[in-house]
């Protein structure tokens, strides 16, 4: 079992002290150094329109300004991890956005506004004539799944009916889309944190479990010539050894650990293994540069984890 080094984490943390994001040094430092979750709150804080939403960029592959649900999910997952309370006026106002841009008829979020296509963004955020819905499944996972969740966390001012029947709505297309499962593994990463939220009513939890449980040991790869592709690798449905799918892969979790310990950068990064193509090539290298940072990040948090780090 291989552990990464003193040294090798030292880069990373250069890197991320240096070179990262604000957002994705000072979540470094909540998380390996003690850091104050205020400053988190704050740098969250640069995200945030007037409407209540977030965008800005905070998902680097989505360089409009305009708020989108995406980006919001984001936002409210940070302040969940690090124990904002119900009151705190990113959480109201992030609340009051989601409430406000719910689509009442088709019962989603639309992942992304309309005006992503007026900047630039990676080519499978692109909307033309709906097909963006149809790449995203018509959002019934991707965020909804996420946002669902993250609702019954922060459920203060969420109207309690409105929330039962979209949970429901949610767990039922969870438990019957084709769409779970594929890809990059985004879907099963969306559906593992409704099914991981505490808030959860325990009848959705056992439902959505029995469904990720089925899916999971077949939908992840387990060969590491695949890894540096965009593909579901373990790690990208497993973050802690108590996730609840995490006895399904185990052997494939270990390995991938060692894998990702042998390719860190030079640097000490994790870089991303998709690209834009040949889209808003100057935009795409601040976006790698920013995926970087925060890829880093969840690695080393990752790691972490699962005990993979050596200790002084």
């Amino acid at each position: 079992m291989k552990r990464l080094r003193l040294d090798a984490f030292a880069r990373a943390r250069r890197f991320l002290k240096t070179k990262a994001r604000a957002v994705d040094r000072v979540l470094f430092e909540y998380r390996f150094e003690d850091g104050p979750a205020e400053v988190v709150a704050g740098a969250l804080a640069a995200y945030k329109n007037a409407d209540g939403g977030f965008g800005r960029g905070l998902e680097p592959d989505l360089r409009t300004p305009a708020s989108s649900a995406l980006a919001t999910g984001i936002v409210l997952q940070v302040l969940k991890e690090i124990g904002q309370p119900p009151g705190h006026r990113l959480l109201r106002h992030a609340v009051r956005y989601l409430l406000n841009t719910f689509d009442a008829e088709n019962q989603v979020w639309r992942a992304v506004p309309p005006e992503a296509n007026d900047y630039p963004h990676a080519p499978w955020w692109h909307d033309e004539d709906g097909s963006l819905a149809r790449t995203f499944d018509d959002f019934f996972i991707i965020p909804r799944a996420q946002l669902v969740g993250l609702l019954h966390h922060f459920s203060r001012d969420v109207p309690a009916p409105w929330l039962a029947a979209l949970t429901e709505r949610t767990v039922a297309d969870l438990e019957t889309t084709e769409a779970l499962g594929t890809g990059g593994g985004d879907s099963l990463a969306y559906a593992l944190s409704l099914a991981g939220e505490e808030a959860l009513p325990e009848r959705y939890r056992e439902r959505l479990l029995d469904r990720l449980r089925a899916v999971v040991p077949g939908a992840v790869s387990r060969d590491p010539a695949e890894w540096h592709t965009y593909c579901i690798r373990p790690l990208k449905v497993v973050h802690a050894p108590d996730s609840p799918v995490a006895d399904l892969i185990a052997d494939a979790i270990q390995a991938e650990l060692d894998y990702q310990i042998e390719h860190q950068s030079s640097a000490g990064t994790w870089d991303p293994v998709w690209t834009w193509g040949e889209a808003y090539p100057e935009a795409w290298q601040q976006a790698r540069h920013e995926w970087r940072g925060h890829l880093t990040l969840e690695m080393l948090t990752i790691l972490h984890a699962f005990g993979r780090i050596e200790e002084e």
